[in-house]
């Protein structure tokens, strides 16, 4: 369903001297805000990138990332796409 996609956090993104970021597919912000469990989910099973290309200009400009922050921020992917349905929604829980 659509608003299960859209409540389903796809990304995590961290930047210094702010809360972290919890974003959906399309890296809108879902909330400014991540469980200490979304945080060790991410950091026990993913490597975290950088953010400095272009499938992030969007987000950067809406939270007003320069583009030398923008190598500093890191952010994991929480989903790779052959989650169930039930994983997705117990992500989406965390």
């Amino acid at each position: 369903m659509q608003n299960e996609r859209d409540a389903t956090p796809y990304y995590l993104v961290f930047r210094t001297g702010c809360a972290p970021y919890v974003l959906d597919v399309d890296r809108r912000v879902l909330r400014r805000e991540a469980s200490q469990l979304l945080r060790a989910f991410a950091r026990a099973r993913i490597a975290p990138t950088s953010i400095a290309d272009d499938a992030w200009n969007d987000f950067s400009g809406a939270e007003a990332i320069s583009l030398p922050e923008r190598t500093d921020v890191r952010a994991y992917t929480l989903v790779c796409g052959a989650e169930s349905e039930h994983q997705l929604r117990l992500l989406a829980s965390l």
